[in-house]
């Protein structure tokens, strides 16, 4: 029998049906394969949005005057202590509502019924009492100068007070209130560390203060920042009929505590809660 010619036709046929199931698979695992990597591939991610840029906050609304009684001509008291940083703090704002309202309040400076800052605290706690009490025209002047010094001689010169009348009322205080005596006798400090100081003791009490510094208008204790124009806002709230000075804006910044320029806040605020005391 003679061999099978590798041309002939049955030879070619096979072949053929080999190439043509050799094709079929080589495509199906190509079409496997791409398949296989299209589902590896991540979907495309959604444009991201830009962030909206955080609204700007508002500054915090100045808080309303206190509510206290009205009457024609209100009475306003400041109990400080003439060394207490925060006294001189709203001491500051103060004297720019006394100077503006002088006319139209009774506004005074009064003093806390205890001492924390050593005899020269009585001595020019003292000293005020009396230039307010008998030189009332020079109260004003003579306490824009001391809050930013603190220099009772000084503030003295430049304001034209009468020392020697200031010595004696000194004197005369002194017996009246048992200044000097209460100093020596340490077995009634508050606490065995601050000596009485009674020359207001009656408002003290009457008031419940306790610390300086302490504000009260028509009998009213209030807290308020410590700037001029709040100040100005709460005396001119207490009037039945504010007076055209009320109109008047003030520097709406807080003073800056102890001894210093009148003015040299920089930022407003609510009230603060520090003093010197209980």
């Amino acid at each position: 029998m003679c061999a099978t010619s590798k041309f002939s036709p049955e030879y070619l046929r096979g072949a053929a049906l080999v190439l043509t199931i050799l094709v079929i698979i080589s495509a199906y695992a190509l079409g496997f394969q791409y398949g296989k990597l299209s589902l590896m591939e991540p979907a495309p991610s959604a444009p991201v949005a830009a962030a909206a840029p955080a609204p700007t906050q508002a500054a915090p609304a100045a808080p309303p005057p206190p509510e206290v009684p009205k009457t024609a001509r209100p009475d306003v008291e400041l109990f400080i202590m003439s060394y207490c940083p925060f006294g001189l703090q709203m001491q500051k704002a103060y004297v720019q509502v006394e100077e503006l309202l002088t006319d139209d309040a009774n506004m005074e400076v009064k003093w806390v019924n205890y001492i924390m800052h050593g005899m020269k605290e009585i001595e020019d706690n003292t000293r005020e009492y009396c230039i307010q009490k008998e030189q009332p025209d020079k109260w004003i002047a003579f306490e824009k100068c001391f809050v930013e010094t603190t220099n009772y001689a000084d503030c003295a010169a430049k304001t034209g007070v009468d020392t020697a009348k200031v010595d004696s009322c000194y004197a005369a205080a002194d017996a009246e209130f048992g200044i000097t005596a209460d100093y020596d006798d340490k077995a009634s400090w508050l606490s065995g560390r601050y000596p009485k100081y009674r020359v207001n003791e009656e408002d003290n009490l009457a008031y419940g203060v306790r610390g300086s510094p302490t504000l009260v208008i028509n009998g009213q204790v209030v807290k308020v920042s410590r700037s001029a124009e709040a100040v100005k806002q709460a005396v001119c709230n207490a009037f039945t009929n504010p007076p055209a000075d009320c109109e008047t804006t003030l520097n709406n910044n807080q003073e800056s505590p102890g001894a210093g320029p009148i003015g040299a806040g920089t930022a407003p605020g609510a009230a603060p809660s520090a003093g010197c005391g209980a």
